[in-house]
C-alpha cells in the first residue's frame, strides 16, 4: 500500500533562471519546512536554458528538496503561462475548434508532439528531478466560450471515423466525448510509460470537472500502470464565495482520495496561492485544511511567494497570502 503518513509540502517555482537567486529561494523553502518544489520547464527552457535548468534542479536536490518538473505550457496542451512555438513551427498540427477556428495549441494526436515530448523527457532524465508532473492535459478551450470545443483537425476526424465508422459530428455527442477522453488517456499512457522507462515518477493533474478538458473519468488515469499519483487543482475564481471555495476543495479532495485508494495511488492537492484578493487569505488556509482533513498528505501551492513577481498572477497582498499558506501547515495535526 501507498504510505499516507509523511506530509509532503510543496510549491511551484518559475520565472527565475539565475541559479544564485534560485539557491537563495530554495534555501528559504527548506528553512520554511518545505519538502518538495516544482520547477516549470517550458519550450523556452528546453531551447535556451537546458544546462541552467539542470543546475537549478541540482541546487534544489542538493539542498534536500525533491523536485517535480512539468512541461509548462508545452504545445498549449499543458497548463502554464508560457508561450508555445510548436504550432507555429508545425502549422498542420494545430487543434481546430468546432467552429473551424485554428487554435494556438498542438493536437495531442500529432506525432510531432509525441516526438517533441520524448526529447523533453530525455532531457529531464539527465537531471535529478524525481517526478514528472503532467499538468492539466486538455484539449483547447477558451474560458469565455466553453461550447467551442476542440479538436476537429483532419487527424482527429480520421481517427474518429476509424474508431466509430462515421464522420465526426460537430457537437459534443457521447461518441465525441468518449473519443476525446480515449485520445488523452492513450496519450498519457504513452507519456507516463516513457517517463517510467527513464526512471521517473509520474503525477497527472486533472482539471476540475467544471472545465471541458476531455478527461471526465479519473479512474481511467488512476488505472494507468505508470501513474504514481493523481492530482487536481480546483482553483477558485475571483469573487467566488468562501463557501464555494470550501465546497469545491472538499468535493475534489474526497474524489481524489476515493480514486487514489481504489487504484493504490498517491493523491495530491494543489492550493491556489495566486490572485488572492485582499482580505481573502483565509481561503488559502482553509483549502489546505479541508484537503488534509479528507486524508491528502501531499499538498502543493501555486505558486512561490503568492506570485509576487508575475504581475498577471500576483495576489493583492502577496506577503499575507504566502504567510497564510505557510501558517496553514502549523494548524495540521501531523
Amino acid at each position: 500500500m501507498v504510505s499516507h503518513h509523511s506530509l509532503k509540502r510543496g510549491v511551484s517555482y518559475f520565472g527565475v533562471r539565475n541559479p544564485k537567486h534560485v539557491f537563495q529561494d530554495m534555501q528559504d523553502l527548506k528553512k520554511s519546512g518545505f519538502t518538495h518544489v516544482l520547477h516549470t520547464y517550458s519550450e523556452e527552457d528546453l531551447q535556451y536554458y537546458r544546462e541552467t535548468m539542470k543546475e537549478i534542479i541540482d541546487i534544489s536536490v542538493d539542498l534536500g528538496l525533491s523536485v517535480y518538473v512539468n512541461p509548462w505550457g508545452v504545445g498549449r496542451v499543458f497548463g502554464g503561462e508560457a508561450y508555445s512555438e510548436l504550432v507555429a513551427k508545425n502549422p498542420g498540427t494545430a487543434q481546430i475548434s468546432a467552429d473551424g477556428t485554428i487554435q494556438p495549441a498542438i493536437c495531442p494526436t500529432s506525432q510531432v508532439f509525441i516526438d517533441y515530448l520524448m526529447n523533453w523527457l530525455d532531457t529531464i532524465a539527465e537531471t535529478k528531478a524525481e517526478t514528472i508532473f503532467w499538468d492539466e492535459p486538455h484539449f483547447y478551450f477558451a474560458k469565455g466560450n466553453l461550447n467551442n470545443w476542440a479538436c476537429r483537425c483532419p487527424n482527429c476526424q480520421k481517427l474518429f471515423k476509424k474508431a466509430y465508422g462515421f464522420q465526426m459530428p460537430d457537437n459534443l455527442t457521447p461518441e465525441v466525448l468518449e473519443f476525446r477522453e480515449t485520445t488523452l488517456v492513450h496519450f498519457l499512457r504513452q507519456m507516463t510509460d516513457a517517463a517510467k522507462e527513464r526512471q521517473k515518477r509520474n503525477t497527472v493533474c486533472m482539471l476540475p470537472p467544471w472545465f471541458p478538458a476531455g478527461i471526465d473519468d479519473w479512474n481511467k488515469i488512476a488505472s494507468l500502470p505508470s501513474v504514481d499519483e493523481i492530482a487536481s487543482d480546483p482553483y477558485q475564481e475571483r469573487n467566488d464565495s468562501s463557501e464555494l471555495v470550501l465546497k469545491h476543495y472538499k468535493e475534489t479532495a474526497e474524489r481524489l482520495m476515493k480514486t487514489a485508494k481504489e487504484f493504490n495511488k498517491e493523491a495530491q492537492m494543489w492550493v491556489k496561492c495566486y490572485l488572492i484578493e485582499e482580505g481573502r487569505e483565509q481561503d488559502v488556509t482553509d483549502s489546505v485544511l479541508v484537503s488534509y482533513d479528507a486524508g491528502i498528505r501531499n499538498i502543493f501551492a501555486w505558486s512561490y511567494k503568492a506570485s509576487e513577481y508575475l504581475s498577471w498572477l500576483r495576489s493583492d497582498n502577496p506577503e499575507k497570502a504566502w504567510l497564510a499558506y505557510l501558517e496553514s501547515f502549523k494548524k495540521l495535526s501531523v
